[in-house]
């Protein structure tokens, strides 16, 4: 061997030992970055589905327990509003659980409503993963879920009458019962007026980017994909009596079609059935 060889042999034995040059260091974090940059949108879409999967199921078991409930008592339904007293006979949950009321006394209120022991008794039931409500600082809207007003609510609107009852419903299957909502208030029914032109209380559209789930009134889950984008628009900004667009309106007709009241009201308001 000689002097020269040796000496290169020894500059390797060198280089070995001190680890990486700068230019591989370089190209090892490209590839690394390259790697998390092609896998972060797949883990993104996993995260989302899961997500989805998660908040299919909570409006699954509501549904549910809404179909219980009315079988235990005599075909009426369970209260679908909650006033600011949270005395309300027969709620499905009591108090208002929104923007200024600590996370305490938001979750005791679910535990105090009618539906909470036919649930199985979880009040993470009563929320999405996916839940995007924007409150107050340092505060914390824990429920996800309203009940249609049409579906023994409040009854807001004087275009139709709530029904009491499961038998007044027509066409379960096609009624949703439980949505998704962007109101922080924590009110505790989410309304809509079927002879209207525009939203009254917004809904929540947080999966996918234009998808959300409702509850139907004989038990099955609809992952409904929106298809107007000032729906998603209502959603990000939480605006009541949100306006519909002149060359839009599919969800909104979507809606009022599925809206739960009574039936004659149904017939009266132009829905089938």
């Amino acid at each position: 061997m000689t002097f020269s060889s040796l000496n290169d042999r020894k500059g390797r034995i060198e280089m070995a030992r001190r680890g990486l040059t700068l230019i591989e260091l370089l190209v090892v974090v490209g590839a690394i970055s390259l790697l998390l940059a092609l896998s972060l949108p797949a883990l993104m879409r996993a995260r989302n589905q899961a997500q989805t999967a998660v908040c299919a199921q909570n409006q699954k078991t509501l549904a549910l327990a809404w179909l219980l409930y009315k079988d235990d008592n005599d075909d009426r339904v369970v209260g679908g509003y909650v006033d600011t007293a949270g005395k309300r006979p027969h709620a499905w949950v009591q108090g208002r659980t929104g923007v200024g009321t600590a996370i305490d006394r938001q979750k005791e209120g679910i535990r105090q409503g009618t539906l909470f022991r036919y649930v199985g008794s979880k009040v993470e039931v009563f929320r999405c993963p996916a839940d995007q409500k924007k409150a107050d600082p340092g505060q914390v809207v824990y429920r996800s879920y309203s009940i249609a007003d049409g579906a023994n609510g409040e009854g807001r609107q004087a275009t139709y009458t709530p029904a009491q009852k499961y038998s007044e419903i027509s066409q379960p299957a096609m009624k949703y019962v439980f949505v998704e909502e962007a109101d922080p208030r924590g009110k505790g029914s989410w309304v809509i007026n079927p002879l209207g032109e525009s939203w009254v209380d917004p809904l929540a559209v947080w999966h996918s980017g234009d998808r959300s789930t409702l509850g139907f009134a004989d038990g099955h889950v609809d992952i409904h994909h929106w298809v107007d984008p000032s729906t998603v628009e209502m959603s990000e900004n939480q605006v009541f009596f949100c306006p519909v667009p002149p060359d839009e309106g599919s969800d909104l007709r979507f809606m009022i079609g599925g809206y739960p009241q009574k039936a004659k009201d149904a017939q009266k308001n132009g829905q089938v059935g």
